[in-house]
């Protein structure tokens, strides 16, 4: 009887030792041991970004009155700076808000009558692109992050004053104007996570022992290619000796841009 009790009661306590030691192997140890919380994949909340870049402009085309019409147009290359701010959406997702601008590029065109070259018209193009984005980060978290993106919005476009020098020799003028147009981009590209965003160990859980949490405050740098449809610009008049015509048209302005910038991530 006293041994079976004996028996019965060493039995218990080796059940019982072995459910805690379990335990505690589960919880990773009960002193200074780390424990690596559940985290969120990737940053999250909101970030600022600052870009500088260079377009190359496609040849657009010139809407001009008749009997006269506009060939051969071409527009050289701009430097851009902009920024922005964004927020990060979870599942790879984030979106950002963007204002760039694209200054002075030197545009020509070839002005004509009835198929016969009348003179060659020169200006300034330079665009301010105002833009809601969405992007897909891929390997969202990781330190070499691709990603892909679009974005609309609007750009106000300006033609500067420009000349004309006509085929007899003497000189003409093109006013200079503005619109406002819509606008679109699309995106890819990589960011590189130059610091922060680290995991890093913190006190906080049971007895003091450290818990493994995000650095936030991750500064990227992002390189990217950008794809902008900038709409339409309305000149003023073309006057030159022989000719007049109004409501001159540059249309379907589109660029490809190189963006290099850094993102910073706010928390």
């Amino acid at each position: 009887m006293f041994n079976a009790r004996k028996v019965s009661i060493l039995g218990a306590a080796f059940v019982l030792g072995s459910v805690l030691s379990a335990s505690a192997a589960d919880l990773g140890g009960l002193k200074d041991e780390p424990i690596a919380a559940p985290a969120a994949a990737g940053p999250s909340g909101w970030y600022i970004r600052a870009d500088g870049g260079y377009a190359w402009y496609n040849k657009p085309g010139i809407e001009i009155t008749t009997p006269y019409s506009a060939h051969d147009t071409n527009m050289d290359g701009a430097w851009s700076v902009g920024g922005g701010i964004g927020r990060y959406f979870g599942r790879g997702f984030r979106g950002d808000i963007t204002v760039d601008h694209l200054f002075d590029a030197s545009a020509k065109t070839t002005l004509c009558e009835c198929g016969t070259d009348v003179g060659h018209a020169k200006f300034d193009f330079s665009s301010t692109v105002v833009l809601a984005n969405l992007y897909y980060d891929i390997n969202r978290g990781g330190r070499f992050m691709p990603y892909i993106g679009g974005g609309i919005g609007f750009a106000h476009n300006e033609a500067s004053s420009g000349t004309i020098d006509p085929e007899c020799g003497c000189e003409g003028t093109l006013g200079g104007g503005s619109s406002n147009s819509f606008a679109a981009a699309g995106m890819a590209g990589f960011a590189w996570r130059i610091r922060g965003g680290e995991m890093r160990y913190m006190g906080g859980g049971m007895k003091d022992e450290p818990v493994a949490v995000s650095s936030g405050n991750a500064l990227y740098l992002d390189v990217g290619y950008r794809f902008l449809y900038l709409g339409d610009v309305k000149t003023g008049a073309a006057d030159w000796d022989g000719g007049f015509a109004e409501d001159v048209k540059v249309k379907d302005v589109t660029a490809h841009q190189i963006r290099v910038g850094l993102r910073y991530d706010l928390n």
